[in-house]
């Protein structure tokens, strides 16, 4: 970070380029506030992480999950989308129904499932009705119509691939987490 006063180099301990911007603005605020920049680092690097909110947890060493069920939208779904493309191995978005998004719901839906097209993940599952509107646009989508059968798949693909990446993500309503949780309790029991 480049200030009047100085530099430093702040290495912050959360996935999402959002959060660069919340940091710049939580930064301008301390230094106008005149408090010194070793503080504004150390505060940065000390800030809570949010469960449920690019949550990262590995499985093992080359196994990673990514809960991000805390919400979704669709600005929050494109960051996730964007974050898990970084990602290392075999790519796989999880996705509940985005609630609350109005009369354009199915619409805003495909337009992730656009999105992702340009992107670099490899899979797309999805589970809800709504949900499966990114699917059908997604060149490698699969929709399931319980979260059992959707757990059953998962966990066929963390048992065959050496490298994966699922990130979790999915509105309140849909308990998402209920996946995360399955996921977590499966990846001890191998």
């Amino acid at each position: 970070m480049h200030t009047p006063n100085g530099e430093i180099n702040i290495s912050l301990p959360f996935l999402g380029y959002q959060n660069i911007s919340n940091a710049l603005a939580a930064s301008a605020l301390s230094f106008a506030l005149q408090i010194p920049l070793q503080t504004i680092k150390i505060g940065l690097l000390n800030t809570p992480k949010l469960s449920n909110r690019l949550e990262t947890i590995m499985l093992d060493s080359n196994k990673i999950l990514i809960n991000d069920t805390y919400n979704s939208n669709v600005a929050s779904m494109i960051t996730a989308i964007k974050v898990l493309e970084k990602m290392p191995g075999y790519k796989i978005l999880v996705t509940g129904d985005m609630a609350e998004l109005g009369k354009n719901s199915r619409l805003y839906h495909r337009m992730i499932g656009n999105h992702a097209n340009l992107s670099k993940i490899h899979k797309i599952f999805s589970v809800g009705e709504i949900s499966h509107e990114i699917t059908k646009i997604f060149d490698n989508g699969e929709h399931f119509m319980s979260k059992t059968d959707l757990n059953n798949k998962l966990h066929d693909y963390i048992l065959k691939k050496t490298t994966i990446t699922i990130l979790v993500k999915g509105s309140r309503k849909t308990k998402m987490e209920e996946v995360v949780e399955h996921i977590i309790q499966e990846s001890k029991k191998c």
